[in-house]
């Protein structure tokens, strides 16, 4: 049976509640892996030695810096690298976003000097594209590092007064990242200690982005 893989490389805290939202929006089976957290679900135990009946691949955050070379993160994007040659669908949020664009061959850096963190509701323009409408979208961030430069295989989709690359797309795959959190919920908000206005709903901004790359990803491959 064909399924979406959420891979979520989180350090501390399990994103269960993200894993339900996207759960919740797929007309197909979702299945939730945790490899950077050995001890709750094996690491890669649970990951398939097949590609054949994935749907889609969705990779959430994570507090590490992929220049951490912590023991899980080479695995992983040694295991990502057929999918990627497949052209499964795939969607990289934060920390996913930027370990897509270091493996392809871009930059990952601080965004200050200092480290700080970029956090709470950022107006993030959607360029030209394949998947999503054109416009501003504000969408839930945290964050203190940032892609600085693609690879030749990557263009811009998204860009914002504070980050000029805030998401692109593969030129040739259905593969996208978001440096935002379009799968942010009310828990996830809680857990980072994100305050949002309550005028300002950011979560259904984006997590209409993630639909789409749902929809699009079940009809890609039924």
């Amino acid at each position: 049976m064909k399924y979406i893989m959420v891979i979520d490389p989180g350090l501390h805290t399990p994103e269960v509640d993200t894993f339900n939202l996207i759960a919740s929006m797929s007309p197909i089976p979702c299945h939730y892996h945790l490899p950077a957290l050995s001890g709750v679900l094996n690491g890669f135990d649970s990951f398939p030695d097949s590609f054949a009946n994935i749907c889609a691949i969705i990779i959430l955050g994570s507090a590490s810096s992929v220049h951490d070379n912590l023991p899980w993160q080479r695995p992983l994007e040694q295991w990502l690298r057929p999918a990627i040659d497949l052209g499964i669908p795939m969607l990289g949020c934060c920390y996913g976003h930027q370990m897509l664009v270091h493996m392809l061959g871009g930059k990952v850096e601080y965004h200050s000097p200092a480290h700080t963190k970029l956090k709470g509701i950022r107006c993030v323009e959607i360029l030209e594209n394949k998947l999503w409408p054109r416009g501003k979208r504000n969408l839930i961030v945290t964050h203190s590092e940032i892609v600085t430069q693609l690879p030749n295989t990557l263009r811009v989709i998204a860009k914002s007064n504070e980050i000029a690359i805030d998401g692109f797309s593969h030129k040739n795959k259905p593969i996208f990242g978001l440096q935002a959190h379009p799968e942010a919920t009310k828990i996830f908000l809680k857990g980072h200690e994100i305050h949002v206005p309550q005028e300002v709903d950011a979560l259904l901004g984006g997590q209409e982005l993630l639909r789409m790359f749902v929809h699009m990803a079940v009809g890609n491959r039924p």
